[in-house]
């Protein structure tokens, strides 16, 4: 690559990173950051967009990072129901990332959408180095916990179970990427298809 290549590649970093700092300020989440503290957060962070829907948290995985939803908007499942939908300025995935639980909710973009996605090695760092991150991070925590009621009845439905089982990888793969295509979470998709096996077998 020649110098003027590597500029040029710099250069277009850079303007990126000027853009999602606008954009971010534009939050009312994020509107009293110091411009330092902005860049300091983009820098950090990698740009993802995606051209339609796709799975950004699978629920019960392991977490290893979050997100900010800079454009679009995302869906919120837990086991087949929908229960949110989320808009820019999100953060996502924040509390399984900090309390080191598994993913209690799957998490995908209805569309086109934009997001700057932290690791979980570069949030523990964010949030020594900009402690107004740790504030913005808390409140979204807050607002995305379920509210326990006292009254709440017992849960009802079927039992639900892990199932234990060892499958060749590139099927789990395509397994995913077609739930995925059809607007499924993975274990909606899983008790469809084991549900359809079941009654082609009676």
């Amino acid at each position: 690559m020649s110098a003027e290549d590597k500029h040029g590649q710099t250069s277009w970093t850079e303007l990126q990173e000027r853009d999602d700092a606008r954009r971010l300020r534009e939050f009312p989440a994020f509107a009293k950051f110091s411009d330092d503290d902005l860049h300091h957060l983009v820098r950090a962070a990698h740009h993802d967009s995606t051209s339609g829907p796709w799975p950004l948290i699978h629920e019960m995985t392991p977490s290893d990072s979050c997100y900010i939803l800079l454009s679009g908007e995302v869906g919120v499942y837990v086991g087949r129901e929908h229960v949110a939908n989320l808009g820019p300025g999100e953060v996502l995935g924040e509390s399984a990332l900090r309390t080191g639980r598994l993913r209690s909710a799957t998490v995908t973009t209805t569309g086109p959408a934009e997001v700057l996605r932290i690791e979980a090695d570069d949030l523990a760092g964010l949030l020594r180095e900009v402690p107004a991150l740790r504030d913005v991070i808390e409140a979204s925590a807050a607002r995305h916990a379920p509210v326990p009621t006292e009254d709440a009845p017992a849960p009802s439905g079927p039992h639900r179970v892990k199932v234990d089982a060892s499958v060749p990888g590139e099927l789990v793969e395509r397994f995913e990427h077609t739930a995925s295509a059809a607007g499924l979470t993975v274990a909606a998709a899983l008790e469809d298809a084991l549900g359809r096996w079941i009654d082609s077998q009676s």
